[in-house]
C-alpha cells in the first residue's frame, strides 16, 4: 500500500462528498492504536465504501475487490496503491458450477482474508455482500463473515460499522426520494471482537449471521 497515495485521494474524496453529505460519527475512537482492524459495515448504497473510507481516511483499511476492478486499466493502478486485495469473480465463476465448486471458491475468499489480516493488514468487506434491496440488511447464508471469525487472528481487532441515512438516496436500490442537498448520513462504530469470536466458535453460521443483522437493523431510536 502506498500509504502517502491512499491518505491524499481519501481527503480528495471527502472534500468532495462533504459537499454532498453532512457526516456525523460516533464510536471512532475503537481505531485508535488498534491493528490489524476487520471493519464490517452494513451495505446500503453504491457511494458508502467511498463515504465510509473517506471518513476514516487516516485508518488504512484494505478493500476485497474483485478481480475484474484490479484488471481494469483506468482503475487497476489505484486498487494496487490503495492495498485492495484481489479476490475471485464468483459471480463470473458461479455458471454451472456445482455446488462443491461453488463452496471451494467462497473458500478461497476466507484464506485470502485471513492471510491479510495475517500479514498485518487492516481490511474491509461487506457480511451480506449485496446492497440492500429491502428495509433491513440481509446476511442470510453467507460465508465469509462467520468463517473469517472462526479463525481471527489473536491479536486482530472486529469493528462493526452501522450506516444510516443512505437507504432512500438515489446511490440506493431503494431509491424512495429524489435528491437531498446535504444529507445527513450517520455511522456508529464498535469493537465486537470477543463477541464475534464467541458467536462463531459456539453458533452455526445462519445463527452467527442473524446475530449480525441484529446488531445492524437495530432500531435508530436506540443508537
Amino acid at each position: 500500500m502506498d500509504v502517502g497515495f491512499r491518505y491524499r485521494l481519501a481527503r480528495f474524496v471527502h472534500f468532495i462528498l462533504r459537499r454532498h453529505y453532512r457526516v456525523t460519527m460516533q464510536g471512532a475512537e475503537v481505531f485508535e492504536g488498534k491493528r490489524p482492524i476487520l471493519l464490517l459495515p452494513n451495505h446500503t448504497a453504491y457511494v458508502d465504501p467511498l463515504l465510509l473510507c473517506s471518513e476514516i481516511y487516516d485508518v488504512p483499511v484494505c478493500p476485497m475487490v474483485d478481480e475484474r476492478f484490479m484488471r481494469h486499466p483506468l482503475l487497476k493502478g489505484v486498487m494496487r496503491r490503495i492495498g485492495a486485495v484481489e479476490v475471485p469473480d464468483l459471480k463470473a465463476e458461479s455458471k454451472g458450477e456445482s455446488l462443491r465448486q461453488k463452496a471451494e471458491a467462497a473458500g478461497r475468499l476466507t484464506t485470502i482474508a485471513l492471510e491479510a489480516l495475517r500479514a498485518g493488514n487492516s481490511l474491509i468487506f461487506y457480511p451480506s455482500g449485496h446492497i440492500k434491496t429491502v428495509d433491513k440488511e440481509v446476511i442470510g447464508n453467507r460465508r465469509l463473515a462467520y468463517e473469517v471469525c472462526r479463525e481471527l487472528p489473536e491479536n486482530t481487532t472486529v469493528v462493526l460499522c452501522r450506516m444510516r441515512g443512505l437507504e432512500d438516496s438515489r446511490w440506493s436500490k431503494l431509491k424512495r426520494t429524489t435528491h437531498t442537498l446535504r444529507r445527513p448520513v450517520s455511522f456508529y462504530f464498535e469493537d465486537r471482537t470477543a463477541d464475534l469470536r464467541h458467536w462463531a466458535q459456539t453458533m452455526e453460521r445462519r445463527q452467527f449471521n442473524e446475530q449480525l443483522e441484529n446488531w445492524y437493523n437495530i432500531n435508530q431510536a436506540a443508537e
